[in-house]
């Protein structure tokens, strides 16, 4: 592929997250980001939460490689199987071919490592927010070297290392993955609140508040 087509599409991508992004979480209140539908193990905030923590791994490392001397430009992009494959592995659950990968523990929302810990969700918002813009930077950047696109990072998984071209086509999709997740949950806790008696008196339950 041609670098400047990766980058349009890549850049296309982008700018459709965050506005699916702005669609389906702006203006919520705490109560709808962190109400969890039966059937449902994560609330819509801890699946940006999530989307935070995977690009938390890569973006610094990614970074770096950004600042590589003596990186030689590039006119296209090769890209190996397993590149192409992970981006067709990271595409929401609903698209087929797309793979159910289940979290690494360190990587699930907070609450699923220790109840005890909180989160803000204006703060994940707007790392969500600030993570999209430094992909955009490292869109504009790494595919215009080779050099750089073949660049080795540590996975997710580590110690298994990828290429940092890998990277940006596992981080990408993995936004759009979590991101209808989120969307499917909220549109699952709007149900239940439009299905919850209309009482005055009655607490809009979240799932724990059930089983008590």
């Amino acid at each position: 592929m041609q670098t400047p087509e990766y980058i349009v599409n890549r850049l296309n991508e982008l700018a459709q997250h965050q506005a699916q992004f702005e669609r389906a979480f702006y203006f919520l209140e705490d109560e709808e980001l962190f109400f969890i539908p039966e059937g449902e193990q994560w609330s819509a905030i801890e699946c940006i939460e999530h989307i935070n923590n995977v690009n938390e791994v890569y973006l610094p490392q990614l970074t770096k490689v950004c600042q590589l001397p003596e990186a030689k430009e590039s006119s296209s992009i090769k890209m190996g199987w397993f590149t192409k494959k992970a981006r067709v592995w990271m595409q929401p659950i609903t698209k087929a071919k797309a793979l159910k990968i289940p979290a690494p523990r360190k990587l699930k929302p907070r609450r699923l490592r220790n109840p005890d810990l909180k989160i803000a969700p204006q703060k994940v918002m707007e790392n969500f927010i600030a993570d999209l813009c430094q992909i955009e930077k490292l869109v504009r950047i790494i595919p215009n070297s080779q050099d750089l696109c073949n660049t080795k990072v540590t996975s997710a998984l580590p110690p298994f290392k990828i290429k940092s071209i890998t990277a940006l086509e596992i981080i990408i999709p993995h936004i759009a993955r979590h991101l209808t997740q989120a969307e499917r949950i909220l549109n699952g806790g709007k149900l239940a609140k439009d299905n919850t008696p209309t009482n005055p008196d009655l607490i809009y339950p979240t799932r724990e508040a059930k089983k008590n």
